[in-house]
């Protein structure tokens, strides 16, 4: 009877624009029973409950009132949580402790990292001189540079062919992480007889030349495009710069690469008839802004801050890529 007096209460002194139909109160009240039911899950999983994690109940509570909006807003379910904590505490071969997983289950929940791809990343790398340990670090930033693990395994390979061992694995590192597709290094390569001619080619050739990148005006181009207009210092402009994204069928934002990965043959179709994302990310006022009000507000820091943030849902996605 309160709560009903109290809502007539607020119909009556906001503006007619304010009011709100049963519909939508009904619909607030959903949204509030289904964030409320992610917090209380995700305690439950990380207290003592049944197949939980052991953490004590102050513990427990403390995390999921911490991060539960943050899981909420990047799309992660306890599904997924679970996934990224068994690879952090078992898959890996130097597993992580209990607290250094946490604190990376939820680093990595928020920049939406794939487990399967994590782990294939990692896989990849610790075959390289960086060592088990370093790769599990390695293997997170390569995926947040929109690197493929697939790709890197192939410049590895290619690469060896032609260069010193060494030089190969920090040269197909850097270069996945600027999506380069090894069979257009080893065609330039082979055309060129020259390492950096034959990278800035390929970059430039891959993915069907539909990769896309944000430059600091907030405009996307593609890899020929920043090379026409930054010149020589257009392959750290177009390294410092988010990937452009499609939505898929399934709801899902995906850049040119993970379309090709996940697609495989049809993959260019697919993306001819998807609409471009409008990617958001959580700002360190804790709300949530699209990357043109990022470039807005930050302006010449806006791709710093942006690299930082959280990641939030596309405007236009249902669901998180790795969902």
């Amino acid at each position: 009877m309160v709560r009903s007096a109290l809502v007539a209460v607020l119909m009556l002194v906001l503006p007619a624009t304010a009011h709100r139909n049963n519909d939508d109160i009904f619909a607030i009240e959903a949204d509030d029973s289904e964030a409320r039911d992610l917090q209380w899950e995700l305690e439950n999983w990380l207290g003592d409950g049944s197949g939980g994690l052991g953490l004590s109940h102050s513990d427990a509570r403390w995390w999921a009132t911490k991060e539960w909006w943050y899981m909420e807003t990047c799309g992660a379910s306890i599904w997924y949580l679970k996934q990224l904590y068994s690879l952090l505490t078992h898959r890996f071969t130097i597993p992580y402790s209990q607290r250094e997983a946490l604190e990376l289950m939820f680093a990595y929940a928020k920049k939406q990292l794939d487990p399967d791809q994590l782990f294939a990343m990692y896989h990849v790398l610790s075959g390289s001189h960086l060592g088990r340990e370093k790769a599990r670090a390695r293997a997170a930033e390569l995926l947040e540079k929109d690197a493929s693990p697939t790709e890197l395994s192939n410049l590895y390979r290619v690469m060896a062919m032609w260069l010193p061992d060494r030089e190969a694995q920090e040269t197909a590192m850097e270069v996945a992480a600027a999506g380069c597709e090894a069979e257009k290094f080893a065609s330039f390569y082979q055309h060129f007889h020259d390492k950096n001619r034959a990278i800035s080619e390929a970059i430039s050739a891959s993915f069907d030349r539909q990769a896309y990148r944000y430059a600091g005006d907030g405009k996307y181009y593609t890899a020929s495009e920043f090379k026409d207009y930054f010149g020589s210092n257009w392959m750290a402009k177009w390294m410092a710069s988010p990937a452009a994204q499609k939505v898929a069928r399934d709801g899902k934002a995906y850049s040119a690469s993970q379309f090709h990965d996940y697609f495989k043959g049809g993959w260019l179709s697919y993306w001819h008839e998807a609409k471009w994302a409008t990617q958001r990310r959580v700002a360190e006022d804790g709300k949530i802004y699209t990357m043109a009000e990022y470039v807005n507000y930050f302006g010449s820091q806006w791709q710093q801050k942006w690299a930082k943030a959280p990641v939030a849902l596309c405007q236009e996605c249902t669901a998180a890529s790795h969902a």
